[in-house]
């Protein structure tokens, strides 16, 4: 299967590792060229673009990906921006990370198919491993 990664900081960078590792084809975009020059060799390909607008995103292949997954985590008008530009461009699956529980709520309204805020996540998996009584490994 073939997703976008929209956003390849610490959490984008990881999602694209993992899913090419679990051999996927994986589209990764970010506005900053370092981050997209750390992970280029390891996707299959990358590039550096500003997604907050539909006209840039046109040159991705958007109909041959199984979804789209913005993990933007700086800022909520650019997260809210290209969620709005993929939602344009008629892109079928979105997933996308939400700031907070306001963020969450404005993707909803916009009819994402799946919202995640990873940290609150993150601290779920780490009290219930401690509830079974298990040491945590934290990278």
């Amino acid at each position: 299967m073939k997703y976008l990664i929209i956003g390849l900081g610490n959490f984008g960078r990881t999602l694209a590792e993992e899913l090419t590792d679990k051999g996927h084809d994986v589209i990764g975009v970010d506005n900053n060229e370092h981050r997209v020059e750390e992970i280029k060799d390891r996707i299959s390909v990358a590039y550096i673009m500003d997604t907050t607008e539909p006209v840039a995103l046109n040159v991705l292949p958007l109909d041959e990906i199984e979804c789209a997954v913005v993990t933007i985590g700086q800022s909520m008008d650019h997260s809210l921006r290209t969620v709005a530009a993929l939602k344009v461009l008629s892109v079928r699956k979105i997933y996308a990370r939400a700031l907070d529980n306001t963020h969450k709520s404005i993707l909803s309204a916009m009819n994402i198919q799946k919202i995640f805020i990873p940290e609150s996540y993150a601290a779920r998996l780490i009290v219930h491993t401690f509830a079974e009584g298990k040491s945590v490994e934290l990278m």
